[in-house]
């Protein structure tokens, strides 16, 4: 039984009545009315593909050509709708020989339906998701088309079922499996009132690399896993993470699922920063952080990447903003915010994942960000928390005789912790809010030295040594704050 993704309702937006389903053709049509839903990591592989299929059709090949797409009230239809016509028989869900993301050559399934479920990634699964120690039902087929977008885009890394005819594998067995390229970095999407902003708010122009294609322009692979590197973001944007194929019962619902090893980049993190636009980056080339030692969320790691130091970090979608701000195109009134998505795992090897952090970063105003001057003022701002809580750290762990790494965990040690809406505060207003986000964080140092454990020596030496790595002059605290 068919499912054309095409034409189908099966991804969540949200419209101005309320939640909705809309085809993949719908989605961009209607883009400039309705945005795109479901939880975080949906939203970010969901994302991804829409990006691949606008930037396979129409994107914007310069900076010109980009303002006019901003500008215009919709997202270019005609090429868009040439485009899928062209590439229609791609986007079958059960097509017998070219099935949507997946490889046709699987004739056997290995796995039940539950193993769709991102909470079937983890380790002890069941203590968090009890569901799974029920009998798998079939899923329906809209449903089963998320989750398989979200397995090629989130899936561990670590030890995968061995196809009989992949000559990597043993006993059924294929060992060094790279984890998916969501969750092998930090992604960073800017956020926009509809999905057209969206798409084009992380789209930036420019030009295909050669070789580069989407999933659905290629050839279908064979069911060997394969070592090669991405040839640019639409290739990259829809990896084949691994060799898929859903097995449906005659209601079109799926039961069962083979999953093998699938494509495998040397590194996958090295790759997605060199083509995906949203990964953000430290300047080492490692995801960057969005929550510090205590699992307490960083609010400004976004901004600080705004710094024009080569050892502040980037992501490409925020370059992107910043000369779209510059150029005047975004209203200098209009306040920008970004939503960070970062998968954890239980090993160096990234064979379970134990959770995904999403993080709301505000940016500030768009007049702000395209003001060279300005922008390094925010991004400096951004940068006391990291300098701040470095000093915290030091001095508890000499004052109190502890290991740094477990000052840095300690929950009443996070200067983040202390700090509620004190950054979207700030962000909101960054030109007038500079003296209270200095408050603020002073106010923070005050009430970390009073969490340290009673210890009046170390506490004095806690506030000193923090309040020296903020900017001068500073009245100290009021009391009690």
């Amino acid at each position: 039984m068919p499912f054309d993704l095409l034409e189908r309702r099966w991804l969540p937006v949200v419209t101005r009545d309320g939640p909705d389903r809309v085809s993949l053709r719908g989605a961009l049509e209607r883009a400039h009315e309705v945005g795109l839903a479901g939880r975080p990591e949906d939203h970010a592989a969901l994302l991804r593909l829409l990006l691949a299929l606008y930037a396979s059709a129409a994107r914007p090949a310069d900076a010109g050509e980009w303002d006019a797409a901003w500008r215009s009230p919709a997202l270019d239809a005609g090429r868009i709708g040439a485009y899928l016509d062209d590439h229609a028989d791609r986007f079958d869900l059960f097509s017998p020989t070219r099935p949507f993301w997946q490889c046709a050559a699987l004739s056997e399934p290995n796995r039940e339906a539950d193993v769709l479920e991102v909470a079937s990634w983890g380790s002890g699964t069941a203590q968090f998701a009890s569901h799974l120690l029920l009998p798998p039902q079939p899923m329906a087929p809209r449903d089963a088309a998320l989750a398989l977008v979200l397995l090629q885009s989130w899936h561990p890394g670590g030890i995968q079922s061995g196809h009989r005819d992949d000559p990597a594998s043993r006993a059924g067995k294929v060992y060094g499996g790279k984890a998916s390229p969501l969750s092998s970095i930090t992604h960073l999407r800017v956020t926009g009132r509809t999905l057209k902003d969206e798409i084009l708010l992380n789209c930036p122009p420019g030009q295909r690399s050669p070789g580069d294609r989407p999933v659905w322009e290629r050839e279908a692979p064979a069911p060997p896993m394969l070592a090669r590197e991405p040839e640019g973001p639409l290739d990259l944007w829809t990896w084949p993470t691994r060799r898929v194929r859903l097995f449906s019962d005659e209601d079109g619902h799926v039961t069962d699922v083979a999953v093998h090893d699938g494509d495998r980049p040397a590194d996958p993190g090295a790759a997605a920063v060199r083509w995906d636009p949203g990964a953000a980056v430290t300047a080492r080339g490692t995801r960057l952080a969005i929550t510090d030692a205590g699992h307490q969320p960083l609010p400004w790691a976004a901004a600080r990447l705004l710094a024009p130091e080569p050892d502040s970090g980037g992501c490409a979608v925020l370059e992107h903003l910043v000369a779209a701000a510059e150029r005047g195109v975004l209203p200098p009134p209009s306040t920008w915010e970004a939503v960070m998505v970062r998968a954890e795992h239980t090993t160096a090897h990234r064979a379970a994942l134990s959770g995904i952090v999403t993080l709301h970063a505000p940016l500030g105003p768009a007049g702000v960000l395209g003001d060279p001057a300005r922008r390094a003022a925010l991004a400096e701002y951004a940068g006391l928390p990291w300098a701040v809580q470095r000093q915290i750290t030091r001095t508890a762990s000499a004052a109190l005789g502890i290991l740094s790494a477990i000052a840095a965990a300690r929950p009443g040690l996070s200067l983040a912790a202390h700090l509620p809406y004190a950054w979207e505060r700030f962000a909101a207003n960054p030109g007038e809010g500079a003296e209270d986000w200095v408050r603020a964080l002073a106010g923070a140092v005050d009430r970390v030295a009073d969490s340290s454990g009673g210890d009046l020596m170390a506490a004095a030496r806690i506030r000193t040594d923090a309040l020296l790595a903020l900017p001068a002059p500073l009245d100290p605290p009021e009391e009690g704050h």
